[in-house]
């Protein structure tokens, strides 16, 4: 069996992390997965290392003090393994590992991707044998490197929601619509706007409900707004059951404004569940005709008619000139 050894530059819960754990789960049976770590940033956010860890135990390494010596020892113990490289190289290794990983001489393929939409040509410094990269957007932006690439988007498996028995199993109101909001709690993921939208509709009776950590990197964005949070929001923090909220909800609001290709709309897609999202230039237009996505525009007012449509309820009366 071959060896696929997958450099992540962490495991803390995020989108990078989460593709890490879906690629464990489809590949473990077909590849010998060894899952390097770089660094371990916090110990407070760890749904998707403790899958991986579930999934290959032991397999499961973090890189400590010596990160170039236990590297190159997992990877001369196996026969020219492949390395998949889950962010680029040069935003979490030193040039010193670098030249000695990317080594014209090598006996091993390297395969790499970005998880972000910031990431810029020009930062590539040493390049794989192919980029294997998560975005359309990501093959248009770096098609001047030259290096073969390909596109494997994270999948959308379209599932039978359970929405009653989660509702009654999360402790949710039944007599109340739901609308579930997903991410870290940043700016670019923009949930104060969200408050914005729930503190325009608290006549109504409808709970948001907002999955996602507070990392105290963050704390400028998101302690102003939490202070002041409607009385219809619920902040559940970092959970392992985002699957129950997802399948419980009757909408997913993703207010989000700097993204790549994010898991959590193809997520509430999987269950066919109306989902709100900014039209982003990173998505290319792929999700034009999507049934089941409508844009938000930044208007309040329209934003929140737009969700009031979709939950078949009265909307808001335009203000008068």
């Amino acid at each position: 069996m071959k060896t696929l050894v997958i450099i992540t530059p962490h495991m803390s819960t995020g989108g990078c992390p989460q593709v890490v754990s879906k690629k464990v789960e489809l590949l473990k049976d077909v590849y010998n997965i060894i899952v390097i770590e770089w660094e371990c940033v916090a110990w407070n956010y760890i749904v998707q290392r403790n899958n991986v860890i579930n999934m290959i135990g032991g397999q499961f390494i973090t890189l400590n003090e010596n990160k170039e010596q236990k590297l190159f020892e997992i990877i001369d113990n196996h026969n020219s393994p492949h390395i998949m490289i889950e962010e680029f190289s040069e935003t979490f290794m030193s040039t010193e590992i670098m030249e000695r990983l990317y080594d014209k001489n090598r006996s091993y393929k390297i395969f790499e991707t970005t998880h972000s939409s910031h990431s810029k040509p020009d930062w590539k410094k040493f390049l794989p044998d192919k980029f294997i990269f998560v975005s359309p957007y990501s093959l248009k932006v770096f098609e001047e490197l030259g290096v073969p690439m390909d596109l494997i988007e994270y999948p959308i498996e379209i599932k039978q929601p359970n929405k009653i028995d989660n509702i009654i199993k999360l402790g949710l109101d039944p007599n109340y619509k739901n609308i579930i909001n997903i991410g870290l709690f940043t700016w670019g993921k923009n949930q104060g706007y969200a408050f914005e939208i729930a503190r325009t509709l608290e006549q109504y009776k409808i709970m948001f409900h907002f999955i996602g950590n507070q990392a105290i990197n963050f704390i400028d964005y998101w302690e102003p707004i939490i202070e002041n949070k409607p009385n219809n929001c619920i902040i559940w923090g970092e959970r392992n059951d985002v699957d129950l909220f997802i399948q419980a909800c009757d909408t997913h609001l993703f207010t989000s404004r700097v993204e790549l290709n994010p898991i959590s709309i193809k997520e509430s897609l999987e269950y066919e569940k109306p989902t709100l999202i900014f039209n982003l230039e990173t998505y290319l237009g792929k999700y034009d005709n999507t049934e089941n996505i409508h844009f938000l525009t930044g208007n309040l007012l329209d934003d929140c008619n737009t969700l009031l449509r979709v939950l078949n309820l009265p909307e808001l009366d335009q203000p008068k000139i």
